[in-house]
């Protein structure tokens, strides 16, 4: 039977690179002999996640709490896959999972509870890093903004609640302007550590 595999979560404010990291830190893992995927999320390639993409564009208008039982609901499609992974053994990188909708829920205004209990039963995750750029430099770095990301004071709320949250539930943050190189290896550092991979 094969070693169970893990779940890192890779989160953080817009444009702080979690998908750079993401994919760097699946190399490194990689390149230690271990099998390892990066699962992004919100998935687009799924019906649940074409919606999403679609009210991100602008192309749809929900409700705030329509559109975050959209995102928790595209977890949901990606659940036995992610468990069918861990359980084979491999290490499995998430791009965002249920912290950044309950970040950004909270940001909007919604309930914490609420939007915790959307994302109950999902596989759990083994850690969580959260990777932290100053929403104005996030802004900088952007080149085309969706409906969240260009919204200023959703961003400087985001920044403040992941924060908070991370105290709360303890998730390692690192500071995502450093040098893409830079940060990387803190992340490599922490993962092996608290991994042992």
């Amino acid at each position: 039977m094969a070693t169970r595999g893990k779940i890192i979560v890779i989160e953080g404010t817009d444009k702080a690179g979690k998908t750079t990291q993401s994919r760097m830190l699946q190399e490194a893992i990689k390149a230690l002999g271990k099998i390892c995927v990066v699962v992004d999320f919100p998935d687009y390639t799924t019906p649940i996640g074409t919606e999403i993409r679609a009210f991100l564009d602008g192309k749809r208008d929900y409700p705030a709490e329509v559109k975050h039982l959209l995102f928790s609901a595209n977890r949901w499609e990606k659940k036995k896959e992610i468990e069918s992974m861990v359980e084979n053994g491999t290490i499995v990188i998430m791009n965002r999972y249920w912290q950044s909708n309950l970040v950004y829920g909270v940001s909007n205004g919604m309930d914490a509870g609420w939007l915790q209990k959307l994302d109950k039963g999902l596989p759990k995750e083994d850690m969580v890093l959260i990777l932290l750029v100053n929403p104005s430099v996030s802004k900088n770095r952007a080149e085309v903004l969706d409906a969240f990301e260009g919204d200023a004071k959703l961003a400087a709320a985001a920044y403040k609640n992941y924060q908070k949250f991370a105290r709360q539930f303890k998730w390692k943050v690192l500071d995502g302007s450093k040098g893409r190189e830079q940060v990387h290896q803190e992340i490599l550092k922490v993962v092996r550590k608290a991994l042992k991979v």
